[in-house]
């Protein structure tokens, strides 16, 4: 079984790359955000404690990922492989998700170092509200205005996308999450991919890491 982590700031492009990824090797995406989401969608009441959390713009506690990510790799379709987008945040997640057998790891850090740019970037995206898909106003659009190209469902901004938010998970990911690349280059799985190129040039440099 292949895992392959990609971390990086909001917006450095890990759901995009982690969807194609898919794509193309048929690795299941695991997305926390999209757990969390469906969570909150349904009304559940984990979905109902965490929706102020995640709004604000802060990170949901570790041991409550932690306990999803555990159930989802549990399903059938996670057998030869899964893309990891978004997770591990930390380096306690980084270390409980290591505890989990893989026969092969390889992690890429997308690198985006300018908040302004992420600023940009983010509040320019639209998401599904259905599949999860996200498009950009600016370089990515929908074929039809507000509906997604994969299943016809509305687009909206995500309710955690605005400057503030933004700003203050960019602040969390350089104190939470950077410390997590001193953690995989000693475990010798780090690779580094420049993220403020356009996606499919992203997408070439990790297919090269990826063979």
């Amino acid at each position: 079984m292949t895992r392959i982590i990609l971390f990086g700031a909001p917006g450095s492009g890990k759901g995009t790359q982690s969807r194609r990824i898919e794509t193309r090797m048929g690795y299941p995406q695991i997305s926390t955000g999209d757990l969390i989401r469906a969570e909150i969608a349904a009304q559940t009441p984990l979905g109902l404690k965490v929706r102020p959390i995640l709004e604000s713009g802060q990170y949901i506690d570790d041991a409550i990922i932690v306990e999803m990510v555990r159930d989802r790799i549990q399903r059938d379709d996670v057998v030869d492989g899964y893309v990891m987008d978004g997770f591990p945040r930390t380096l306690s997640q980084a270390i409980a998700l290591s505890e989990i057998p893989a026969d092969r790891e390889v992690t890429i850090h997308l690198e985006i170092d300018s908040v302004e740019t992420l600023i940009q970037r983010i509040l320019s995206r639209i998401t599904c509200v259905k599949c999860g898909a996200v498009y950009n106003l600016k370089d990515h659009q929908p074929a039809v205005e507000g509906k997604c190209d994969a299943c016809a469902s509305p687009l909206k901004r995500r309710v955690d996308d605005s400057e503030a938010a933004i700003r203050e998970r960019f602040k969390i990911y350089e104190a939470q999450t950077l410390p997590m690349l001193d953690y995989y280059r000693n475990k010798g799985t780090l690779h580094r991919v420049d993220a403020t190129m356009d996606a499919d040039r992203i997408a070439m440099d990790i297919e090269r890491i990826l063979k």
